[in-house]
């Protein structure tokens, strides 16, 4: 969503980025949070990890700005499940496995399914990000 709404494409224009929208959505947990298990590589469907995590949430949070979701809750929620898990430090513990690569062979097909990648730096760079442009939008 973040380069559709870089060629203009938003949640007000664009029937594909409203759908897109409602499925992030309707995958929001009660806590406000985003949390998609490497296991959704497996299936080639969402799986929701057990509870969210600050990296998923943070991504769904920055696709939803991205594209001028009109409704503040949902965001809302979703910054404030990223700041409650800050440390006071400054930083995020690591939480699930935030990658999973899939190689493929196109000679034999898949013949490994999915490599689970822990990215650490993911949890920083994103947040973030998300806390930024949360800020930007909506504390002028």
């Amino acid at each position: 969503m973040e380069s559709l709404s870089n060629i203009g494409e938003s949640y007000e224009n664009s029937p594909g980025i409203r759908k897109a929208c409602d499925f992030l959505l309707s995958k929001q947990m009660d806590d406000g949070g985003w949390g998609e298990s490497y296991r959704a590589c497996e299936t080639a469907q969402w799986v929701n990890h057990e509870k969210s995590q600050v990296v998923n949430t943070a991504w769904a949070l920055l696709s939803l700005m991205a594209v001028e979701y009109p409704e503040k809750e949902p965001i809302q929620k979703g910054i404030e499940l990223i700041m409650s898990r800050q440390q006071t430090n400054g930083e995020w513990l690591q939480e699930g496995i935030e990658g999973t690569i899939r190689f493929y062979n196109y000679k034999i097909g898949v013949f490994n399914k999915n490599c689970m990648i822990s990215y650490p730096n993911y949890k920083f760079v994103f947040c973030i990000w998300a806390l930024g442009r949360y800020s930007n939008r909506y504390e002028k």
